[in-house]
């Protein structure tokens, strides 16, 4: 699987236009966009995806059957920083990709502690849940009172700080960095708990699935690309102003796996970043896509083109183009990132057909 981020170069002026001051990470830009509903999270993953991977079967999320984990285990995390785990008896994770890929290898039971507005809380049983958005809500202290036996954080940012200071404090804690490809994180995240082979085939399935829209994606001609922009409500940390996604994000490794081109990558935006109207219509995007929990914010399926500022005028607007996504599908990188490309590019080229 190649990642193919060469880009079109646009003129500098379209790239000073589309920034703001104030811009931040990923995992600030989404912090509190991960509210869809719990009871319908999985559902509407599958309902989303059926018939993307082959025009008519449904696209079923990959799972494996892993063995029980084998401890101890010595793991370098993202970080850079080694640590041994020696117990899952209590494990606390921080986002809900990681409990995407926990519940794809069998081992969902293991997550002790997890965050309370998880949209998985029908897969987490009697888990723990606790606040991780807001300012103070994690803290080196409180986390150590929880007594968890292992922590995994994902934003290389705003979980560094907490995670260095639980190794301070003798706990093993790690980061697995959300913005790497999907195949990645969830083969170092099988690692993690013992479960490395495991791992490795649920990754490969990811793989495959991700290679067979890139093989299609080939026959589309050069000029027929379809120009897109991932528009998201949460944005520049507590600012409200909409974001794009632009590169190191999942959204980008989602739209140019597909076949598209991810309009706020080639316009320079780095993660999610504050768009500004003039950004936005300079960018000239064909298409628009919204995560499902965002949608309403950012005006509805109908309002949305006299909601955001600069979309009158592109070609998205004049034609009415959005595209609707599962949160798995496209604001985080792992177990669905396979069927979210699938999904995506049926979208985009339905002429590319089985």
């Amino acid at each position: 699987m190649r990642i193919p981020h060469a880009r079109k170069a646009l003129p500098a002026l379209l790239c000073s236009a589309i920034l703001l001051t104030g811009c931040t990470s990923t995992g600030e830009a989404e912090r509190n966009s991960e509210d869809a509903s719990a009871a319908s999270a999985e559902t509407q993953v599958q309902e989303e995806a059926d018939g993307a991977a082959s025009g008519n079967a449904a696209a079923e999320v990959p799972n494996v059957d892993a063995p029980d984990p084998e401890l101890p285990v010595t793991f370098t995390g993202d970080d850079e920083q080694e640590i041994t785990v020696e117990s899952l008896e209590r494990v606390l994770v921080l986002d809900d990709a990681t409990i995407e890929v926990f519940d794809a290898l069998g081992h969902v039971d293991l997550v002790g502690i997890a965050p309370e507005d998880s949209a998985y809380a029908d897969l987490l049983g009697d888990a723990e849940r606790i606040t991780t958005s807001g300012s103070g809500a994690l803290t080196v202290e409180g986390v150590v009172a929880l007594q968890p036996t292992l922590v995994i954080g994902t934003n290389m940012k705003r979980h560094a700080d907490l995670i260095s200071g639980l190794q301070d404090a003798g706990v093993a804690a790690t980061l697995i960095n959300r913005s790497q490809d999907a195949p990645e994180i969830i083969t170092k995240t099988a690692s993690l708990i013992g479960v490395a082979d495991a791992g490795k085939e649920l990754a490969k399935q990811v793989t495959d699935t991700i290679n067979a829209a890139e093989e299609k994606a080939g026959d589309i001609p050069d000029a027929e690309h379809r120009r897109v922009m991932v528009l998201s409500s949460s944005g520049a940390g507590d600012s409200g102003n909409t974001t794009g996604a632009g590169s190191d994000t999942p959204a980008d490794q989602v739209v140019t796996y597909a076949g598209g081109i991810n309009t706020g990558a080639e316009s320079g935006l780095d993660r999610y970043q504050s768009i500004t109207a003039e950004g936005l219509a300079a960018a000239q995007p064909e298409v628009i896509i919204v995560a499902e929990s965002e949608i309403e914010d950012l005006g509805g399926e109908e309002g949305i083109w006299d909601y955001v500022a600069g979309l009158k005028g592109t070609p998205a607007a004049e034609n009415k183009e959005l595209i609707v996504m599962p949160d798995a599908q496209i604001k985080t990188a792992g177990v669905h990132t396979g069927i979210g490309v699938a999904n995506l590019q049926a979208q985009l080229y339905p002429e590319l057909g089985a």
